[in-house]
């Protein structure tokens, strides 16, 4: 005889037997029934389990193909409210990443502040860029005037051009009106006019340093920096050195890539008030010039225009 159908036939007396079964095997040992009742239910769970993980499955894929067939508009409103959300989320990471830039560059303009205490900075924000000029926000009411320098912690910016109520022009080192008094940082070497201005274009983002003699010695990736001379305190750094021309006369030139970008500022400093700094009217530090002696002027000594009596007065 088959034994599946005999299973089949027979089951409510297999299952009485079963449990007789277990009743008596509970009298005799002593077992608690909640064992035995405990054991059932986990063999009935785990008998059922898959017929409900199947059961489920298709309910919620008959679901799902009834929402695609029978009301697609409501799909789709649901996937644009998702992208919206991730548009949303999108805006909200790029914004908090854009506050976090902010925030390093503010902390850098602080700690440039309080490590030049010579320098009366005010901080202005840069409202629009366009060929090398500079509109910032704040102007005469600020006490900002024509002729100021403009920095930023990593050097010379350029010089405020026009000055409005609220707002200032400022010509950048890419701009023909900007012209800064400069000199080669590692001997101090000025050009013969002794600025630096723009090339001419604002396309060509160098500038030039033009009328240095060709006995004087100048290198490709010298800094250059401001002379006493300049608007700016002396010192503060302009650029480098690129390139060399000429050689066929008298004069040679220098192509200077400036050390700041305009048209990637957002906040720069306005200089209200400088004192010079002693070391650089007198020369640079030693670890500033390149070499391990102190700087040492090459330039003849005055004559000693004092009486006889004013020099050897006790």
């Amino acid at each position: 005889m088959n034994p599946g159908r005999l299973l089949a036939e027979y089951r409510p007396q297999l299952i009485l037997v079963v449990l007789v079964t277990l009743s008596l095997f509970s009298l005799i040992t002593g077992a608690d029934s909640s064992f035995i009742h405990m054991g059932l239910s986990r063999f009935v769970n785990l008998s059922a389990y898959p017929f409900l993980k199947l059961r489920y499955a298709t309910v919620t894929g008959v679901e799902s193909t009834y929402k695609v067939f029978a009301d697609p508009k409501s799909i789709q409103k649901e996937n644009e409210a998702l992208q919206l959300e991730v548009a949303s989320l999108r805006a909200r990471t790029a914004r908090i990443k854009e506050l976090d830039r902010e925030n390093q560059r503010l902390r850098r303009l602080l700690a440039f502040q309080q490590q030049e205490p010579g320098l009366s900075l005010q901080p202005a924000a840069v409202l629009e860029n366009y060929k090398g000029m500079l509109r910032i926000e704040g102007g005469s009411m600020q006490g900002f005037q024509v002729s100021m320098g403009v920095i930023t912690a990593e050097g010379i910016v350029g010089i405020i051009t026009e000055v409005a109520d609220f707002t200032s022009i400022v010509a950048t080192l890419h701009h023909v009106d900007c012209r800064v008094g400069a000199m080669v940082l590692r001997n101090r070497l000025r050009a013969y006019d002794g600025v630096v201005h723009a090339s001419g274009s604002d396309f060509n983002q160098l500038c030039s340093m033009e009328y240095i003699d060709m006995k004087e010695e100048v290198r490709i990736g010298d800094q250059v920096v401001s002379s006493p001379e300049s608007l700016f305190p002396a010192g503060l750094p302009v650029g480098k050195i690129v390139s060399l021309r000429g050689g066929g006369g008298l004069w040679k030139s220098a192509s200077i890539e400036p050390v700041v970008n305009p048209y990637q500022l957002d906040e720069v400093l306005v200089i209200l008030r400088a004192l010079e700094a002693s070391e650089y009217i007198a020369g640079p530090p030693a670890s500033l010039s390149g070499t391990d002696v102190p700087f040492i002027s090459k330039a003849p000594e005055m004559p000693d225009q004092r009486s006889l009596q004013e020099r050897y007065a006790p």
